[in-house]
């Protein structure tokens, strides 16, 4: 992992345990959908790996992480770092 990208993890998980949090309805949505919990997306911010990073439309920064829930399947979050951390969509990759 490079340092630059363990700087946005750190504050990514800073945020998250602040509870500086919002999550639009896609992403909650899809959070139900696919039954990932909060202390998932948690897991992949402590112990995953960046996955993709890119620009929106909008000029921000989007991050992907990949990483594993408690049993050990693989999910991805994307987010982006304001004010508050901004899960944009969550996946769980399904075998």
């Amino acid at each position: 992992m490079n340092d630059e990208f363990e700087i946005i993890r750190l504050k990514a998980l800073e945020l998250f345990e602040q509870r500086k949090i919002s999550m639009p309805n896609h992403a909650a949505r899809r959070m139900a959908e696919r039954n990932i919990l909060p202390s998932e997306i948690k897991l992949v911010l402590l112990h995953g790996s960046k996955y993709k990073e890119e620009i929106d439309g909008s000029g921000d920064i989007r991050y992907t992480m990949r990483g594993w829930d408690y049993q050990s399947r693989d999910i991805r979050i994307t987010f982006i770092i304001k004010e508050a951390l901004i899960i944009i969509t969550v996946i769980r990759e399904e075998e």
